[in-house]
């Protein structure tokens, strides 16, 4: 789903100005990196968890950021959720953390609404969100609509070139008082969302640049240097029962099983909730730098000088993730 551009698309920008400058220092000094206390996202510890509903998606995008169509069918389970976010409460009571539903396509899993219904008795106060790429919305329960109105869930929709009609969805959001944002990506066709076919070949869409986030098989990447400029920083992520630093990291397993790549994923690259004693760990694992960083360029084929791409269907070659 390249719909994480709506996330980190300007942090993006950012992070490409800040790599420049930081290339320029280490000419002069290879020791030289940035500093914790100028990045508060990091220094201030847990203030938001994206919950990978589904790590599969109903869409087959390519250069899918979370490699959604490389992945098998695997959902978060609800048990696994309330012990975990239980868990984060009670390390942190005094924290309003914002919880965010992501995927693959998070509306995929069935035990969704239920999940909904447990973060708005958790967290009554916090931001909630959505991000989807909406073709499920019109089919989705009374009880999940009841469920984001109570949560005052914001929706994150991409507007996919698709024929996909959303006047059912929108009617419904708009009576239950939900607000959807939607982002589009450039795209100068229309496709057909059943076979795949072009439908309409002047369709012009104006919106963000699609583009492609950069793995480096070599694991060659300066990772403590890129820890401060991601543009990925602070989209801590969680799955199977642990929090990783951002939603590459979480999903990247995919990658690695479908091109049986040798991309080491450790210990240090994820933390464990049922194993934390104190929230401070929690803050130490998001302002430390992470191994896997080595294999992930943390910024989109746009800021190394590459030309947008054109939105289109997955042919599952690892070309879509890599310089090739």
């Amino acid at each position: 789903m390249k719909r994480r551009d709506f996330i980190c698309g300007f942090s993006c920008l950012l992070a490409g100005a800040a790599i420049s400058e930081i290339r320029n220092k280490a000419a002069n000094k290879k020791t030289s990196y940035p500093k914790l206390s100028d990045y508060p996202e990091l220094e201030e510890g847990l203030g938001s968890i994206n919950i990978a509903a589904a790590s599969h998606c109903n869409l087959s995008c390519k250069n899918c950021d979370t490699f959604s169509p490389l992945s098998s069918s695997e959902f978060v389970e609800y048990e696994q959720l309330k012990k975990d976010l239980k868990k984060v409460k009670e390390l942190a009571p005094d924290r309003d953390i914002h919880i965010g539903f992501i995927g693959g396509e998070p509306t995929l899993n069935p035990d969704l609404t239920k999940m909904m219904k447990f973060v708005n008795e958790l967290y009554p106060n916090s931001g909630k969100s959505i991000l989807t790429n909406g073709l499920l919305l019109d089919r989705m329960s009374e009880e999940f609509w009841k469920e984001a109105k109570k949560g005052n869930y914001s929706f994150g929709i991409t507007k996919y070139p698709l024929n996909i009609p959303r006047e059912k969805y929108e009617k419904i959001a708009k009576e239950n008082g939900i607000n959807i944002n939607y982002d589009y990506p450039q795209a100068p066709k229309l496709y057909d969302l059943n076979t795949h076919e072009v439908i309409d070949e002047n369709y012009n869409q104006e919106g963000f640049a699609w583009s492609k986030n950069i793995l480096d098989l070599t694991g060659s990447q300066d990772y403590i240097e890129k820890r401060y400029t991601c543009p990925h920083k602070g989209i801590i992520t969680y799955t199977r029962g642990n929090l990783y630093y951002c939603y590459v990291h979480a999903h990247i397993k995919s990658f690695i099983d479908y091109f049986k790549v040798n991309i080491p994923v450790t210990k240090d690259d994820y933390i464990k909730i049922a194993e934390v004693k104190d929230i401070q760990e929690i803050d130490k694992f998001i302002s430390t730098p992470k191994p896997l960083c080595r294999f992930c360029k943390q910024c989109h084929n746009t800021c190394y000088g590459g030309k947008p791409l054109e939105w289109g269907f997955s042919k599952r070659e690892i070309t879509e993730w890599t310089m090739g």
